[in-house]
């Protein structure tokens, strides 16, 4: 009797063990899943901050976007003023000279007296005509070459053509080029656009260079004054040559097919700005 109430007891109190296993490990089947599950909703939160993040910079690119397009819309309408005030000026200037020119005829008139007069008056106006034409040369010298000066703490450039970057500027760092299917640094912004779209001055400056590179094609070079350059680049049709003057929001050219290191990317402008030789970051000066 003794003996079979201590087996017994041995069976059960082996069960109440393999009981106890079963729970513990339940428990911790059970804290696996919810750690998983939490994890699993951390990375969820996590990647749905990083699309709001990412939907919010389209957001603001997009704004800024349509922002230069509007600055680049008012400033075609000042240009077009301001074409149609010179074009006034012009034809102003041109019915005063004929009405001098005319003032100098007059019908013979006997008498060597008033023949002296009249020859004293043409002399006159013919002077003052010669005054006013000096005047005028000198006026159109002075707005052909105006003063070039740019700050970046006060100064902002105008984008060259509405667009989205699909390239950043990059030298702290290589990005990738899609047309080399390599990594490399970029000096400058690639700015989406249609071909044959027109390609806006940034600022006011001086044509200083027209090449044509391998890489950015017809490219041209524009000091803007105080050691800064603006160099843009895939361009054609140019309405500018060196040595010309042109404010901000002029047209200087046309977009053209891209280059063969840009054939994936598409119709582009390059635009790059250098102070003292060395290229800065065009994002940080365009507004």
């Amino acid at each position: 009797m003794t003996v079979k109430r201590k087996r017994k007891s041995t069976f059960m109190g082996g069960r109440a063990v393999t009981v106890a296993f079963s729970l513990c490990l339940l428990a911790v089947v059970a804290m696996i899943g919810m750690y998983t599950v939490g994890k699993s909703e951390q990375k969820q939160a996590e990647l749905e901050r990083q699309v709001a993040e990412a939907e919010q910079k389209r957001a603001e690119e997009r704004a800024k976007q349509e922002e230069a397009r509007k600055v680049q819309e008012e400033e075609e309408e000042k240009l077009a003023e301001q074409r149609q005030e010179a074009a006034s000026a012009s034809a102003k200037r041109q019915m005063e000279t004929e009405d001098k020119e005319k003032s100098q005829e007059s019908p013979v008139i006997d008498g060597a007296e008033l023949e002296s007069d009249f020859q004293s008056e043409g002399t006159e106006i013919a002077e003052n005509i010669v005054i006013d034409e000096m005047e005028e040369a000198v006026s159109d010298a002075m707005a052909e070459e105006p003063t070039l000066s740019f700050s970046a703490e006060t100064d902002k450039l105008f984008w060259p053509i509405a667009g989205n970057v699909i390239l950043d500027y990059s030298m702290d760092k290589t990005i990738y080029f899609s047309t080399l299917n390599q990594y490399k640094y970029n000096p400058a912004v690639i700015i989406q656009g249609s071909r044959d779209a027109s390609v806006m001055c940034a600022a006011q400056g001086k044509v200083t260079a027209i090449e044509t590179l391998d890489e950015t094609g017809t490219t041209v070079t524009m000091d803007i004054g105080n050691g800064y350059e603006l160099i843009y680049g895939q361009l054609k049709e140019l309405t500018v040559k060196e040595g010309d003057y042109r404010k901000a929001g002029e047209t200087i050219g046309y977009v053209s097919e891209p280059t063969k290191y840009y054939a994936q990317e598409g119709c582009n402008v390059y635009f790059e700005v250098r102070k003292d030789g060395e290229s800065v970051d065009p994002m940080t000066l365009l507004q």
